[in-house]
């Protein structure tokens, strides 16, 4: 048998890389269409039902005690928010939001004696702050003998402040930082770019201050002056509020209230705190507050819809996030509580 025909009778190997290549691709393809439609199927759901504050349903989870009577610890961690934030494909409740539902939950239940408000915040909206206050308030009147012992933790400035005026009782751990007494409002100013670059901004307004911060052009100094009479308005109730809450003339508490942050130590020398101390000694407060030895400390823990559970570890967020502080993001400047010290 010659050459030729010994090479007749060879089949030549069939690679087989790409069959595979192609399975590969097929896998893939079905894996994002079966992704997508769980995606439609779950944005349609979520469209006529919130799952996230239709449900109302808590569970309660202990932390140390025992006893009928029970302290409720709520945790301010955080921006103060009422916006929504995206979170997988669900709209997940802003922290205010999820704060005050829980002071609902404490007031409806009367073996609540107390709650302790746990917070590690730099503050955030003036409005969220605020209405958290007041819901606190609410909180201890809705029954005789209702107590709020407020546990700063890393950093407790400006609405993270606010909020905790309404406690009856303030600790904080040697190394919080807290202050901050002040209101903010930011923008930038782009104008100078614009012009360089060639970006023309045409605005059709009603009134010669409709656009005010317009980015695109300088403010007016009557401008500056009306943003700065709100500011010194918010600033005014902030002020109040540390008086009321903690027993300091209005004058003394502006000698302090410049945005400077403190130290615990320095904070107690000032009277913004009462105690310096963690959780032990934030619990001790609360019996002493209340009269009351044998309670249990617990917190509320929000059951998940099952879609939830299944898309809890999906995050499908296309959002390219440029390294910029948040307050640049913002489609508009809003007036905050907020100690921003980023960039």
């Amino acid at each position: 048998m010659n050459q030729n025909t010994a090479e007749q009778f060879i089949k030549p190997k069939q690679s087989t890389l790409g069959h595979w290549v192609a399975i590969i691709i097929i896998l893939v393809l079905l894996g994002i269409s079966a992704l997508v439609n769980i995606g439609l199927i779950v944005m349609f759901i979520t469209q006529n039902i919130d799952s996230q504050e239709t449900s109302s349903k808590y569970t309660e989870e202990l932390i140390k005690g025992h006893g009928r009577k029970k302290v409720v610890c709520i945790e301010a961690f955080g921006v103060i928010s009422l916006s929504k934030a995206s979170s997988g494909f669900f709209q997940e409740p802003g922290l205010a939001t999820k704060i005050i539902k829980q002071i609902d939950e404490a007031e409806k239940d009367d073996n609540v004696i107390a709650i302790l408000l746990l917070v590690d915040s730099p503050g955030g909206g003036v409005t969220a702050s605020d209405i958290i206050y007041e819901r606190l308030l609410k909180f201890k009147k809705s029954k005789k003998g209702r107590k709020i012992v407020a546990l700063f933790r890393d950093v407790a400035a400006s609405g993270g402040y606010y909020i905790s005026a309404a406690a009856d009782k303030i600790v904080a751990h040697r190394t919080t930082i807290t202050g901050s007494i002040g209101v903010i409002l930011s923008s930038i100013n782009i104008k100078g770019l614009g012009d360089k670059i060639g970006i023309r901004d045409v605005t059709i307004k009603s009134g010669k201050y409709k656009d005010i911060l317009n980015p695109f052009r300088n403010a007016s100094p009557e401008e500056l002056q009306m943003l700065q009479n709100v500011v010194n308005d918010l600033y005014g109730r902030f002020v109040s509020i540390v008086s009321t809450s903690r027993g300091i003339s209005t004058n003394e508490v502006r000698k302090f209230a410049n945005g400077s942050i403190f130290s615990a130590p320095h904070a107690l020398s000032l009277g913004l705190i009462d105690e310096i101390g963690g959780f032990d000694s934030a619990v001790n407060v609360l019996k002493r507050l209340t009269g009351t030895e044998k309670f249990k400390v617990v917190r509320y823990k929000k059951s998940m819809a099952f879609l939830e559970m299944l898309l809890s570890g999906m995050s499908v967020n296309p959002k390219i996030n440029l390294p910029f502080p948040d307050r640049w993001k913002n489609q508009s400047p809003g007036f905050k509580y907020l100690w921003q010290p980023e960039l």
